[in-house]
């Protein structure tokens, strides 16, 4: 009886979610979802928050520039290293204009195909696409009989063939008439660390700006835009170095190696008030202990034979044995932008003491 009531509970609960919409959450949601949750208390603890800061004003598409700038600048401070030389690609979008969009509005598409240059080890810096080639006054979009648009939604298109695939929302940005670019940076971002050969992204503008765009035609008639990209390439080997030791805890057999998590603000909310980075990779030790397996000190190695002879000895413990700094850059409390030094936030290596 018992289990006919356990199966009725279990094939309605079911339904229930079938009906609603809702997807069971995946294997593994709840556990990350705890881990990020910690990670989140550990930095407000650290910055001495009881919770994210509420913001008066925002920096615009110029201070936020200067702010990613001087973010860069702490990193070659910190890392006691030049910055390597950065590289300028200009890449040419192909733009579309949709039919489908609502009155009032237009739409494009817009298509950006990788260069052999633009390869997947630069560290994008900035990706600004020219939309305009000189300001408009007020007096000036009255003469063309048009109107100027408030604002302007991105959205990352599903690569073509993707089923049930939808527009994502990446951002809104507000214009005015002396808006000549649109920062894309993270989008092309994201794009430039895949491996992807093209980025699919919409365009929906508040009002019709055919009028206003600064296209210029390739030799088959399509329409292009300026995308600018400022790349460089990713300091040191620090990031080579980092998916080795991500290799090496794969073929560990669960014994004591490196492990990762992906800690996007954005994803968790924070992209308003953390300005950089966009995201790290929560580093942290994991596994077993056996005897001689990578011991700290001559005492490990010791431990560990005890352990094997009797367990009242605990085994040792597979514990970091190196941090990088990280630098964050964020609002404080106070509603001011400032950078914090993080000494020991990135597990770097990992042993057994």
């Amino acid at each position: 009886m018992r289990s006919s009531m356990q199966d009725f509970r279990y094939t309605a609960t079911c339904l229930l979610l079938l009906l609603s919409g809702v997807e069971p959450r995946p294997h593994g949601w709840a556990e990350n979802r705890r881990q990020l949750e910690t990670i989140q208390r550990g930095i407000l603890d650290r910055l001495g928050l009881q919770e994210p800061p509420m913001l008066r004003q925002r920096l615009d598409q110029d201070g936020m520039r200067r702010a990613r700038q001087l973010y860069r600048e702490k990193l070659s401070q910190m890392r006691g290293t030049a910055a390597p030389p950065r590289t300028l690609h200009l890449l040419t979008p192909k733009l579309e204009r949709r039919t489908e969009a609502a009155a009032g509005s237009s739409c494009y598409n817009l298509v950006v195909s990788r260069t052999e240059a633009f390869h997947q080890e630069l560290s994008v810096m900035r990706a600004e696409l020219r939309l305009f080639e000189k300001s408009f006054s007020t007096q000036a979009v009255s003469r063309l009989n048009a109107s100027w648009p408030s604002r302007v939604e991105l959205y990352q298109l599903p690569e073509p063939g993707q089923r049930n695939g939808h527009p994502k929302l990446l951002h809104s940005y507000v214009l005015d008439a002396t808006t000549l670019s649109l920062d894309l940076g993270a989008a092309v971002r994201h794009w430039a660390a895949s491996a992807e050969q093209r980025l699919h992204l919409q365009l929906v503008f508040a009002a019709d700006i055919s009028a206003f765009l600064a296209t210029n035609r390739t030799s088959q008639g399509a329409e292009t835009l300026n995308l600018e990209v400022e790349t460089q390439e990713h300091l040191g080997s620090r990031p080579r170095k980092a998916r080795a030791l991500e290799e090496e805890c794969r073929k560990s057999d669960g014994k004591c190696c490196l492990k990762s998590l992906k800690v996007s603000f954005q994803d968790i909310g924070w992209s308003d008030w953390v300005i950089a980075p966009n995201s790290y990779y929560m580093k942290f030790c994991d596994g077993s202990c056996p005897h001689n397996y990578k011991p700290a000190s001559m005492h490990a190695q010791i431990k560990a034979r005890m352990h094997t002879l009797s367990k009242e000895t605990p085994a040792p413990c597979c514990v970091p044995a190196g941090y990088d700094p990280m630098v964050l850059m964020h609002y404080n409390s106070d509603g001011r932008l400032v950078s914090t030094l993080f000494e020991d936030m990135i597990v770097t290596k990992c042993h057994c003491a």
